[in-house]
Parts: C-alpha cells; structure tokens; sequence
C-alpha cells in the first residue's frame, strides 16, 4: 500500500515544523548566551577593581563556556614569576602558594588572535592544575596596547573540545576582560598618583615648616622609611661626617641638591625600583628633602653669625644676654647658685698698638681659646666686645677655676708679626656677680661683674709685681 500525497505532505509539514521548532530553540539559546555574553561584557565595564574583574570574569567564563576550571595568571610586578589573580573551580589545597613559575604559554597568541584551544596535552599545563583532570583546554592572551596583562586559562575535564565558535566568542570576551582590566589598573594608578600627591603636598608642607638642622635630618628619614617606604635611610651633610666610601649592598646614593646647590648624600637601601610609581615618589621626596635641608642650614649660619663672635667664635653679647636670662628664670624658682665672671684683658692696648691689629687678633683668639678651656664645660664664655669677656657657671663655681682662669690670663702669648714671632703678655682682670648678692636679676649681676672688674683692675695697676687677683 502506498502513501498518498495527501499523507506525504503531512510528514513533511510535520518534518517542517520540527526543524522550525527546533530552529526557533536554537535561536533561543543563541540569543539567551548572546544576551548572557552582552551582559558580562556590559558588568565588566561597569568594575573599577582590577581584583574584582578577574573574580568576576572566571565565574562567568567558566559557566558559559562549560569550563570546569578557570584560572588568570597575571605577571608579579616584583619578580618574574606570576600570580593566580582569580580562580574558579580549584579546591583550596591544591592552590599554588604565593606565586609560581610561569607557565609556557602558547607563542602564537597575539592581540588579533587572542585565544587558542585543543587537547590539553598539546600545551603545557601548571602542575597544580594536574589534580584538576584537564582533557581539553583553552588560551586566551590579556593584553592592550601591547601590554601584557596575563592569561585567561579554561579547563574542561570531559572529552568535549572547544569547537571553533566558542573560541571566536571567547576571543570578544578576552578582549573585553583585557579593556575591564585595563580600566581598572589604571584606575588604581590614577587613585595612587592622587593619593601620593595629595601625600606629598602635606609632607612637604610638615618638613617646610622646620627650622632646625638636626630636626629636619630627623624628619627627613623618617618620613623616608615611612611613606615611600624604604628599608633605611641615612643623610650626609656637605662639610659634615663623610660618607662611608664602603657601603653596604643593596645601598644608593642619592645626591640632595644639584651640582651648584648640593647640601648632601642620601644614603637608602631598599629603594623602590626604577619607573615605579613608588619611586617616583621618592625622587619628589628626595627634591623636597633638599630644599628643605638647605633653608634649614641657611637659617643656622644665619643664626650663627648673629650669636657668634666672628673673630673668636664665641657666644657674642646678644646670645649671653639671652642665655643669662634663660639661666635666670632656671635658678630663680629653685633657689640655685648663678655667677657671672667679667674679664677686661690689661696688656691688649699695648699689644694692639706696639704690633698691630693683626697681632691683636691673635692676642684675642688665644685669650678666648684659654679662657674656654680653664672655665671648664659647665661654663658658658663669651665675648662682649673689644677686649671684655664674660663667663657664666649654673650651680655655683667649681673650685680651683678662678685661680685657673688668672694663670690663664697671666702666662705669655706668643703672636705672628711681620717680624716673626713675639712675646706678649695680655693679663686679666676679674670681677664676679653672684645671684646670691644682687638677686635673680641679670642685669644687676652683671654690674656686679662689672664693678668688680674695675676694682680688681685698680689694684692689679696699684701692685704689678705681685700680680693681684680677682674681685667680687
């Protein structure tokens, strides 16, 4: 018995709409993994963290294209090793520690053909992942503007290839994982760069602010070892202590300043490496360290020439006053001893006028030189002027330092004239002011001094040949 054609245009309606209605079922499963891929795709673009595109992605990945395993390895920027950045499907005890050796990666992977697929014995394969079972496996190279960001790496355990659709499909996702990521690392660069500005404004405006040398050497390394970071730091001041010329390894020496304004060596170890982000930052540190250090020890010399006596080196007039009154307010509250000694030198006239200024100023500068030493290191002298000068003793007098000062005073100096060396004698007269006498009042001490000089300066002219001492 035939069929009619009446039947046989029925079997092929139905043949028909089988293949419509399986049609239609593919179409929806190619729009709904379309739909699926296009919003990965749009989620991913939406994440500003690397670390979260990379969680992200291998989860999606691993579930669109059936993948039992997803892995990305991203280069380790301290060494030439890589680091599992994200996973999925690994069990935690057969994670890799820390970071690994990387893997070889197939060499025909480019920005225009971003992925590779086939057996996973045609490629190498990290041995912690050899637990995973992998049967057939996919490469896909993260990379923009020829910037190697790692690789995307999908391990299916069944024996079911990557057919060539999949792998043009995950091309468009690795390209777009490689764009997300991208964006997020250059996120992170920009938020690093705005937060290390925003770090070296205020630590440039914390070490402008200080005045002192020895605060700011301080300062500085601190701020070295802390914020850059490095593993120490060590600062060199020019006319200072030398720079070791044996330095450890692993140490730089960075110079602080330029050729005409060079104010030091900085010494670092553990500095950051060349073109990073970090070391970048520290070389503004170091810029501003340098300006910084340099104010520093312009305002000291300046400090210093407005305190200091040029030609001997003490304390001048304005700097004991200042620091007789300082000792005032100490000793006052606590009932201490406090004693001022003025010397007037008795020969200096004659040795000035019989060999000249320059002899006189060597008179002076060896008359400071012994006068510093006999009144020991709990003593402040200074020179008021001319040939006067002034001791100050905190706690009372040590013994035996009056006579020691006289005999100082009394022995011969020996000057440089044109012709040749001479003889002299500069002698000295001395008069004491005591707290316990005239009160805790710097100024009335010092007339005490003063007028006790005078006296003692009387009596030395009235007896010479026994050569009088001091007077209080």
């Amino acid at each position: 018995m035939t069929r009619t054609h009446v039947e046989q245009e029925l079997e092929e309606v139905v043949r028909l709409r089988a293949e419509l209605a399986e049609s239609r079922v593919t179409s929806v499963r190619a729009l709904a993994r379309a739909t699926r891929l296009a919003r990965l795709i749009s989620a991913l673009g939406q994440l500003v963290d690397v670390d979260d595109v990379y969680d992200r992605a291998v989860s999606e990945v691993a579930d669109l294209f059936g993948a039992d395993v997803a892995i990305v390895l991203t280069p380790d920027d301290e060494s030439r090793r890589v680091r599992l950045a994200a996973q999925w499907g690994i069990a935690a005890r057969h994670l890799p520690p820390g970071t690994c050796d990387p893997p070889e990666h197939p060499a025909r992977l480019t920005a225009e053909n971003p992925v590779t697929a086939g057996p996973a014995g045609d490629f190498t394969i990290p041995d912690w992942l050899a637990p995973s079972g992998p049967r057939h496996v996919a490469w896909g190279l993260l990379t923009v503007r020829d910037e190697h960001l790692g690789h995307l790496l999908l391990v299916r355990r069944a024996d079911t290839p990557f057919d060539a659709a999949e792998v043009q499909e995950l091309a468009a996702v690795v390209s777009r994982i490689s764009l997300a990521a991208d964006n997020g690392l250059l996120y992170h660069r920009t938020q690093e760069q705005l937060r290390r500005s925003r770090l070296l404004h205020r630590l440039t405006a914390d070490l402008a602010r200080l005045l002192d040398v020895d605060e700011a050497v301080r300062r500085v390394i601190k701020t070295l070892i802390e914020y850059v970071p490095v593993a120490s730091a060590a600062v060199y001041l020019t006319g200072g202590r030398p720079v070791p010329e044996k330095l450890p390894e692993g140490t730089e020496r960075l110079a602080l300043g330029h050729d005409d304004t060079e104010v030091g060596t900085l010494l670092v170890t553990g500095a950051p490496a060349p073109d990073s982000d970090a070391r970048l930052f520290l070389d503004h540190l170091v810029d501003v360290s340098a300006l910084v250090l340099e104010k520093a020890l312009f305002l000291e010399r300046m400090r210093t020439q407005a305190e200091t006596d040029a030609l001997t080196g003490l304390p001048n007039r304005a700097l004991f006053r200042q620091r007789l009154a300082t000792a005032v307010a100490r000793c006052e509250p606590r009932g201490a001893p406090l004693t001022v000694m003025f010397v007037d030198l008795d020969g200096f006239k004659a040795v000035n006028d019989t060999h000249g200024h320059d002899a006189g100023d060597q008179l002076l500068i060896a008359v400071a030189g012994r006068l510093a030493e006999a009144s020991g290191l709990t003593a402040l002298c200074a020179r008021l002027g001319g040939d006067e000068f002034v001791v100050l003793w905190e706690g009372g007098v040590p013994a035996g330092v009056l006579d020691r000062i006289q005999r100082a005073l009394d022995e011969p100096f020996t000057v440089e004239t044109p012709d040749g060396p001479v003889t002299v004698t500069a002698g000295g007269s001395l008069g004491l002011g005591t707290a316990a006498s005239s009160g805790y009042d710097a100024e009335a001490v010092l007339r005490e001094a003063d007028t006790g000089m005078y006296a003692a300066k009387q009596h030395r002219r009235a007896r010479p040949a026994t050569g009088a001492g001091f007077r209080a």
